[in-house]
C-alpha cells in the first residue's frame, strides 16, 4: 500500500468481546483521530464505504461472509493513504468468522483463511494485532442470547453440550489470524477493556484529548431474551427500535430466577480450558498477554 512508516494497526474483534463497544468509540472519535494522521476502515456488518466507522449505517446483525466476498468488501472499505498520514487502524468483529458455528460447538474455523483474506486486501503484512477475548462459558452464552434477540431458536440447554465440548479455541484462532495476517506483533487483552485501552495497545503514538464517549448499549438480559422469544412464538414482529426499547427496561430491572448457563461439570470444564488456554496463549511466539486467568474468569 506504502512503504515504512505507514503502519497496519487490526483490532480482531470477536462477538460478545466488546469489539462493538470500541467501534461506537472510534465512530464517535472519527474526527479525532483522521486528525491525528490515522486513517480508518471498518468493513464489517453493512460495509461502511470509503474506509469510514459510519455507525449511523443499518447493520444487520451476524451477516458472515465467505472468505471471498469478505476480501471484496475490505478492499472498498480501505482507504489509499496519503503523504504524511502515521497509518490504519482496521477494526473488524467479524474478522475470525461467524458467530452461528459456536452454537454447534465450532470455533472460528474459517480464522485462518479470513485472515488471508484481509492480508491479501491490504497488499502487505500487518504491524499490530490486537484482540480481546473473553471466558469460553461467557462467549457462549453470549452468542445464544445475540441470536436469540434477532430470531426465534431452541433454549440454551439445547445447544449446551455442543458448545460444551467446542473443538478449537482462542489458542488456535490467536495463531490463524496471527500467521494469516503475518502481524509482527500480537497483544492478547484477557480483560474487558475500556476503548481507550485498546487504542493504546494498537496505536500506542495516538493521544486523544477530552474523547467523546458514546452511550452504553443495553445489557442483554435473560428476562429481555425470554420477552424477545415469546414475541417470536406469536408470529409478531418488531417496530424500529423496540427490541433496544426493550433491552433497555430490562437491563434496569432486578433479574429472579435461574439465568441462562452451563450446569457445574460443563462450567468447570469451560473455565479449566480457558485457563490452559491462557497459559498456552501467553507462551506463544510474538505475543503478548495482557490480563491473568482468575480476574477474567471472576469477572463473570
Amino acid at each position: 500500500m506504502t512503504t515504512e512508516p505507514y503502519e497496519i494497526l487490526v483490532h480482531a474483534g470477536a462477538h460478545c468481546c466488546d469489539a462493538e463497544d470500541m467501534q461506537r468509540f472510534v465512530g464517535v472519535n472519527r474526527d479525532a483521530i483522521m486528525a491525528a494522521g490515522y486513517d480508518l476502515a471498518y468493513p464489517g456488518r453493512g460495509g461502511a464505504p470509503g474506509g469510514s466507522f459510519d455507525v449511523a449505517l443499518p447493520e444487520p446483525r451476524h451477516m458472515g461472509l465467505g472468505a471471498e466476498a469478505f476480501a471484496n468488501q475490505i478492499s472498498a472499505a480501505i482507504p489509499v493513504p496519503e503523504e504524511g498520514r502515521r497509518g490504519l487502524i482496521l477494526s473488524e468483529h467479524d474478522l475470525a468468522g461467524r458467530m452461528a458455528g459456536l452454537l454447534n460447538g465450532r470455533f472460528y474455523p474459517a480464522a485462518r483463511s479470513r485472515a488471508e483474506a484481509l492480508r491479501a486486501a491490504l497488499g502487505r503484512r500487518v504491524d499490530k494485532l490486537v484482540i480481546a477475548i473473553v471466558p469460553y462459558d461467557a462467549l457462549f452464552v453470549g452468542a445464544w442470547r445475540r441470536f436469540a434477540l434477532d430470531r426465534l431458536v431452541e433454549p440454551f440447554a439445547e445447544y449446551a453440550t455442543a458448545m460444551a465440548s467446542f473443538s478449537g479455541g482462542w489458542v488456535e484462532v490467536v495463531e490463524a489470524l496471527r500467521d494469516g495476517l503475518e502481524a509482527d506483533r500480537v497483544t492478547v487483552l484477557a480483560t474487558r477493556p475500556h476503548p481507550m485501552e485498546v487504542l493504546a495497545h494498537l496505536a500506542p503514538g495516538l493521544r486523544l484529548t477530552d474523547p467523546e464517549t458514546p452511550a452504553a448499549a443495553p445489557r442483554v438480559t435473560d428476562s429481555a431474551v425470554a420477552m424477545i422469544q415469546r414475541h417470536y412464538r406469536q408470529g409478531a414482529r418488531f417496530a424500529p427500535g423496540q427490541r433496544d426499547r426493550i433491552l433497555a427496561f430490562h437491563a434496569r430491572q432486578p433479574q429472579t430466577g435461574m439465568e441462562q448457563g452451563f450446569p457445574g461439570l460443563q462450567l468447570a470444564d469451560l473455565r479449566g480450558r480457558y485457563i490452559a488456554d491462557l497459559d498456552t496463549l501467553a507462551h506463544l511466539r510474538g505475543v503478548d498477554l495482557i490480563g491473568s486467568a482468575l480476574p477474567a474468569v471472576a469477572a463473570e
